[in-house]
């Protein structure tokens, strides 16, 4: 299992809880696939309702390895266990009142069927998800998103991206009864999330988290 580091020491107050006794928006889950805008989204929207921030992918990367690579070598089952081991480690050291930017296959069965059922489980037990899409058109939101994954520079196929953005949409769309529109200005965004949330900023700020906290 992944040796993870120690989260950024949080002072704890009476009023807030340990994750076992988390309310249910005590974790706030950023969903969709990769292009959406889930990782400029949540530091927004931590920084706005006071909470902390861990993206998942960047934890993995900085923990384990370079995703791309960690698949290269090792195989997509097994980026799939350590993957959800990560999110294990994270969802243990860091404190309630935490926004988590999942990554875009976390809920998607491929590979380690059983592995991806606790994931799920995890995100409706723990939490409550918000999928992230740049238009609720699903074929609009399927080439807005399919170009930014080709423009990241990895090499990526515009086509193919398009193909599993429009397979996995329907997926995460049953795991998520919030959906926000990320196609404009991140405060746009994090302003549709405060509202359907209910949330507001935390009675005590915490300084945001990153993926290497």
């Amino acid at each position: 299992m992944v040796k993870a580091k120690t989260m950024s020491p949080i002072k704890r107050t009476r009023t807030q809880k340990t994750v076992k006794e988390s309310a249910f928006h005590d974790f706030v889950f950023l969903i969709g696939p990769g292009g959406v805008g889930k990782t400029t989204t949540g530091k927004h929207l931590s920084d706005r309702i006071g909470y902390d921030f861990v993206d998942l992918d960047e934890y993995f990367c900085s923990e384990v390895a370079n995703i791309r690579n960690f698949i290269s070598g090792y195989g997509y089952r097994e980026y799939v266990i350590m993957n959800s081991r990560c999110f294990n480690d994270v969802i243990n050291k860091c404190r309630s009142n935490t926004v988590i930017s999942l990554s875009s296959g976390f809920l998607i069965v491929e590979q380690a069927d059983e592995v991806v059922e606790a994931n799920r489980e995890y995100i409706q037990r723990l939490g409550v998800a918000v999928l992230l899409v740049p238009s609720l058109d699903h074929q609009k939101a399927a080439d807005i998103v399919a170009k930014r994954q080709v423009g990241r520079g990895f090499g990526l196929n515009e086509a193919e991206e398009r193909r599993k953005f429009i397979e996995r949409i329907k997926i995460y769309e049953g795991f998520s009864k919030h959906t926000a529109l990320s196609g404009g200005c991140p405060a746009d965004s994090v302003d549709q999330i405060v509202r359907m949330l209910d949330l507001h900023p935390a009675e005590h700020g915490a300084k945001t988290a990153s993926g290497t906290a």
